[in-house]
């Protein structure tokens, strides 16, 4: 996502590692009363898509977008269009008075 030569430090600070472990989105999905768009690439290694997955079909008005690619794919291209397309849709079904 950085042009090349791009001096990035893939770093975070020590303190987020006392929250990810409690972390879990899932838990409370099914309580989840406005709709819900979860987009999954199909190869992320990041951010295993089967967990979001889980949480799509447990929200009650959940939807599953899913599309090829790693965690980052989303973000650019055709991937980037085909994504922002799919939330701009959703965001006008779901905003419709």
């Amino acid at each position: 996502m950085y042009p090349k030569g791009f001096p990035f430090r893939n770093e975070v600070p020590a303190r987020v590692m006392l929250r990810v472990g409690a972390y879990s989105p899932g838990r409370g999905a099914a309580k989840v009363r406005c709709p819900l768009l979860v987009v999954v690439a199909s190869d992320d290694a990041v951010t295993p898509p089967g967990p979001a997955r889980r949480i799509a079909e447990k929200a009650p008005r959940g939807e599953l977008m899913t599309v090829p690619g790693g965690h980052f794919d989303p973000y650019l291209g055709d991937c980037f269009e085909q994504v922002a397309g799919r939330e701009t849709s959703f965001l006008r079904d779901a905003l419709r008075p």
